[in-house]
């Protein structure tokens, strides 16, 4: 298979007097004209900045011409969804894509039409995929020699240094997702992690972690460094909608399609095309939107509530749970076809209490950092032993809770903070799970404290809390997704 591969050219493509209409002598009849069928190809890939669910007329028009002179041809267009035409690592990360689609192809990159940021990208993709692609741009009669259009292949040495660099500096300079937020020590090799899977843009990822440790956040830093970081980021809580409100707010409706359904209406998966979708707490789905959603990744396309016909939609899917998803799985209660689908990558994110003192100490001191600046309190601080106390607490809720606490501080403080301006529940001898009337956080408590008093040792922890076996024990760390 031999592929030609290029941008169409918007201003040399088409003459715009009295009307527009394409030009005979534009760069890509020109090449169709000249050099296609010497070349060899099997089919030309045109590709267009628009996004699909958009069209272009004017890439209609140029394919049409183009296959009214040459019915043989396959012509296919190609919708790449820019935004920004000089956004160099955005542009070179999508024709990366298309180029490792077509890997097993011998592909020849008409260089010439695009802007400098497109030719660019061609440039380094040519030069660091190791791909079989040779860059071609063509030389106009009036500057040939032969006084006919030349076709010229620009030679380029093979290296993935230091083009990889240069644009991840570019990336980083462009946009920093994290400026209200302080990676810790723990945290490194997960947003290193989630760097990676931005990368990976059709591929789903499901995010774990008890509430509150930082999953959304997480969810938006993977779009931000994504090729889709232009493109709208849309979050919904699963577990705060029952099944027809999901389902409307999800895949939008139609008018008439129940009571209140005045006019038509677009769902989640419109507002969130050609970017993320981030589903939190898709464990406590039911199960006929499991189903749904279900089809959604399979099909790549979406039914509104009232409508017959399906459409196509392009969106990344970004899910979390706090639950454990296998162990759900395993009861009946979550979809393993569902699960799989989600979870093509996973990242995990611990708790505060499993991250240590020394991360606690370092998350108070940026929060109170900010909370200085944020209230304009440049004396407030911490004593010793309030200090003490705020490092010793096990926030449970994580580092929501500890964000949270040091506002509720900041907002009643303009100095130092002392261990009686603290919540009562900081300050009591001790603080048990069991004070909740929850069973599953009274259960989940006592494994957690079973296991640290006993310094992981599973058999000794089991004996304590007193199930019947041991097996009975790991299966509730598992439920819980109590990691040791």
């Amino acid at each position: 298979m031999k592929i030609l591969l290029s941008w169409y050219a918007y201003q040399h493509d088409f003459i715009r007097q009295e009307g527009v209409r394409v030009n005979e002598d534009g760069p890509t009849m020109q090449f169709h004209k000249l050099f296609y069928e010497k070349g060899g190809y099997d089919k030309h890939l045109l590709l267009t900045t628009a996004r699909e669910s958009d069209g272009d007329p004017a890439i209609d028009m140029l394919r049409t011409t183009l296959l009214r002179t040459y019915p043989k041809r396959i012509i296919e267009p190609v919708f790449v969804d820019v935004r920004d035409l000089i956004d160099l690592p955005s542009i070179k990360s999508k024709v990366e894509r298309i180029l490792l689609q077509n890997r097993e192809a011998t592909i020849d990159i008409f260089f010439s039409p695009g802007t400098s940021a497109m030719q660019i990208s061609w440039y380094i993709c040519h030069a660091s995929l190791g791909l079989r692609t040779r860059l071609l741009q063509t030389r106009p009669a009036r500057f040939s020699t032969t006084k006919k259009p030349e076709l010229l292949e620009i030679q380029v040495e093979s290296s993935t240094i230091p083009y990889s660099a240069v644009i991840a500096e570019q990336q980083q300079q462009r946009r920093s997702p994290l400026v209200d937020y302080v990676v810790t020590e723990s945290l490194k090799p997960v947003f290193e992690r989630a760097r990676l899977v931005a990368q990976a843009d059709r591929v789903p990822c499901l995010i774990s972690g008890a509430s509150g440790t930082g999953k959304e956040r997480l969810a938006r830093y993977i779009h931000e460094q994504s090729p889709r970081h232009d493109r709208p980021f849309v979050a919904i809580n699963c577990s705060a909608l029952g099944d027809q409100l999901l389902e409307s707010r999800l895949f939008g409706y139609l008018k008439g399609a129940f009571t209140d359904a005045r006019d038509d209406r677009k769902g989640y998966f419109d507002e969130a095309d050609g970017g993320t979708l981030f589903l939190d707490e898709i464990g406590d789905m039911s199960s006929y939107m499991q189903q749904a959603l279900l089809r959604v990744l399979q099909e790549g396309e979406i039914i509104p509530v009232g409508s017959t016909k399906a459409r196509k939609i392009n969106v990344r899917i970004l899910a979390a749970s706090h639950r454990n998803l296998e162990s759900l799985c395993e009861v009946g209660t979550f979809r393993w076809d569902l699960y799989y689908r989600l979870a093509v990558v996973d990242i995990a994110l611990i708790s505060l209490h499993e991250r240590g003192e020394k991360e606690k100490l370092a998350l108070l001191e940026f929060f109170l950092k900010k909370a200085r600046k944020d209230f304009v309190k440049p004396a407030l601080c911490l004593s010793h032993e309030a200090q003490q106390a705020l490092l010793v607490y096990s926030y449970p809720g994580n580092v929501r809770e500890l964000e949270n606490l040091i506002t509720h501080l900041a907002v009643f403080s303009d100095g130092e903070i002392r261990v009686t301006d603290l919540p009562a529940r900081l300050t009591r001898p001790t603080r048990l799970k069991s004070e909740s009337f929850n069973w599953e956080e009274v259960e989940k408590d006592l494994l957690v404290r079973a296991l640290a008093y006993y310094k992981g040792n599973q058999r000794r922890a089991w004996q304590a809390v007193g199930y019947k076996s041991l097996n009975t024990f790991k299966s509730r760390l598992k439920v819980y997704g109590i990691e040791l």
